[in-house]
């Protein structure tokens, strides 16, 4: 198994938000970090699984 990237989230709190993984399947696919693109109108939020640490830009809703 590979290690785990040090500055991406590896473990739920409690209460947390979290969607199954597309990639392992896991439950811990949370929401992240959020970017404004100049190009977007909308906010893109990065997605990540605390399990296989894939990520995933999604656009934010308003």
């Amino acid at each position: 198994m590979n290690s785990k990237i040090p500055w991406l989230p590896s473990e739920l709190h409690p209460g947390q938000k979290a969607e199954r993984c597309p990639r392992c399947g896991a439950v811990g696919f949370i929401p992240w970090t959020l970017r404004r693109d100049p190009k977007r109108l909308t906010p893109l939020r990065t997605w990540v699984c605390t399990q296989c640490q894939v990520t995933e830009e999604r656009p934010e809703p308003d």
